[in-house]
């Protein structure tokens, strides 16, 4: 496309842009951050609380989710999916846990899907037949990270790998029909017999859903400052990219789906609330950290808990940041997060949820993805290639 047309279709795709129907669309999709975990991992830049820095907070944060949801939930929405993050949801107390289903349960209550996240160490009978009961739990999302010991040490992980078997039995006997295995690669020290090993082993466990990804070394964290110091030695990206081929390879093996970038699931088995964020369309979320995408408006909150909760007990809401992204950039966003999932970019689809056409919008950038071999065209839809989904950051930053 010649840049003086280009640059007149960007502004035609502007106007239309200025009322993207996926921002008009209802929200449907709940999440609910829960910060309480047993302890921090070194590796880990999450929103959470150890129990050691929220004795104490638990019965405020739970007033505080009440009072947010209040201020926050739209009127009349119902949420299909609904997804308990965190932290440890399961680390609540067995008050808490009640207190929680009772609060939710009015915009939770006969949804699809409902997730929560567990440790495999920790979580209980007594913590998840609450959940279930009340909520209608459908998945649980394991992070099992490894089943190799040495390698769960060097993470901090302090669960076992027989505790993940008996996490998995545990939710299979309260009548949970799914459940997802979280793995990760590129842990230092880990091999590609390593790696074999670890999906064997989730494998042998029977999920339906395997996420995978790598360890990434975010400043602030232990890790961060033990690599800068020399005394941890980070796998090269070509490393990484062998041992995330590897996992592809085996699970496609096994019958699992490679459905989105860190994502794999049996057929019919892929998260449905996830597929909410990977359309970008709206979703309420509420807690710590937590992030709402509503009206074409994105609102994150306060990520500290103590901070969340003194700004709740204060005004209602906790709102950190709020941005109101510029309609192109929303239109770039919608393109590379459907670029990570195997449907990729669909022409129909993309023009019924923007208003715009891809191929026309994005076609110096589709050519030049092209040209480097990290997306083709599959009938009317452009996907990664599996070059493209070893370098899926490079083509979101293309993109955007």
């Amino acid at each position: 496309m010649h840049a003086q047309a280009r640059e007149n279709f960007s502004g035609r795709a502007l106007s239309l842009a200025a009322g993207l129907p996926l921002c008009r669309r209802r929200p449907r999709a709940l999440y609910v951050h829960l910060p309480f975990c047993a302890r921090r991992c070194p590796y880990c830049d999450f929103a959470v609380a150890p129990w050691r820095e929220g004795v104490g907070l638990e019965a405020r944060y739970l007033a505080a989710l009440e009072a947010e949801a209040r201020a926050r939930v739209p009127a009349g929405f119902r949420a299909r999916t609904v997804y308990l993050g965190g932290g440890t949801p399961t680390e609540l107390t067995l008050d808490g846990l009640r207190r929680l289903v009772d609060l939710l349960r009015p915009w939770a209550s006969g949804a699809a899907e409902v997730t929560v996240e567990a440790n495999p160490r920790t979580l209980l009978p007594r913590k998840l037949a609450p959940l279930v009961e009340g909520l209608g739990v459908t998945r649980l999302s394991l992070g099992a990270q490894s089943f190799t010991p040495r390698l769960l040490e060097a993470l901090g992980r302090f669960h076992r790998p027989e505790d993940v078997a008996r996490a998995v039995r545990l939710a299979r006997d309260l009548g949970v029909p799914g459940v997802s295995i979280d793995l990760m690669v590129a842990i230092p020290g880990q091999t590609p017999a390593d790696v074999e090993h670890d999906v064997d082993a989730a494998l042998a466990l029977e999920p339906d859903h395997v996420s995978v990804y790598c360890l990434t070394y975010e400043p602030g964290t232990p890790y961060h400052r033990q690599r800068r110091a020399g005394a941890l030695v980070a796998h090269r990206p070509g490393a990484e990219a062998r041992m995330l081929g590897l996992v592809r390879r085996r699970l496609r093996a096994a019958g699992f789906e490679h459905y989105e970038v860190s994502n794999y699931a049996l057929p019919g088995r892929r998260s449905r609330h996830n597929r909410v964020y990977w359309r970008n369309h709206p979703y309420v979320g509420l807690g710590n950290g937590a992030a709402s995408h509503l009206g074409g408006v994105r609102l994150m909150n306060h990520r500290d808990p103590l901070a969340y909760v003194e700004a709740v007990e204060r005004g209602g809401e906790a709102v950190a940041e709020r941005e109101a992204l510029e309609p192109a950039r929303k239109v770039r966003e919608t393109a590379y997060l459907a670029l990570r999932t195997s449907r990729g970019l669909d022409p129909g689809r993309f023009l019924r949820d923007t208003g715009v056409d891809p191929r026309a919008f994005f076609s110096d950038e589709l050519a030049r993805l092209t040209e480097l071999g990290l997306v083709t065209t599959r009938g009317q839809r452009v996907v990664l290639t599996g070059r493209g989904v070893s370098l899926a950051d490079a083509v979101g930053r293309e993109l955007l």
